[in-house]
């Protein structure tokens, strides 16, 4: 059921969600001091503009 209101609403759970990738480049173009990277070296260096999902409606939408 959660799968199904995911593909309705057009909500992918690898791109919708914050990572430290993302949120330390957005700080460094900001001009803002990178925050502290996450304990877990996977939380850590995984990009989400890298990964594929797999969903159609995720990748035409970025």
């Amino acid at each position: 059921m959660r799968t199904l209101l995911h593909r309705i609403a057009r909500r992918c759970l690898t791109h919708d969600r914050a990572s430290y990738a993302v949120t330390s480049r957005l700080e460094r173009q900001l001009g803002m001091e990178p925050s502290e990277p996450p304990a877990s070296f996977t939380d850590a260096y995984s990009d989400p503009d890298l990964i594929d999902c797999g969903h159609s409606w995720c990748r035409t939408r970025r």
